[in-house]
């Protein structure tokens, strides 16, 4: 029977894994980069809050097409999609 090599990585080897804050980083710039979405409204800080406790949902939300990632944070997250009052 064939021993596995030293050089794979295992997933629990740290060098292979992302910093909560890479992750994080990436999932806001992602939310970001919505066609749409206005930064400064409810539903673009609760998307991001909603993504990083779910998992599941931040990997469908990944999976989508871009022309469908709007809809799915209106559908999905609560809040509007415009100018908070706190940036008038």
């Amino acid at each position: 029977m064939a021993s596995k090599s030293s050089s794979v990585p295992h997933a629990s080897d740290h060098k292979f894994q992302k910093s909560t804050e890479d992750r994080m980083a990436i999932l806001v710039n992602r939310v970001g980069e919505v066609t749409g979405l206005v930064h400064t409204s409810p539903l673009y800080w609760n998307s991001i809050e909603f993504f990083a406790k779910d998992e599941v949902s931040q990997g469908i939300f990944y999976a989508l097409p871009d022309k469908y990632k709007l809809k799915y944070l209106e559908r999905t997250i609560k809040g509007y999609n415009e100018l908070d009052d706190d940036d008038y």
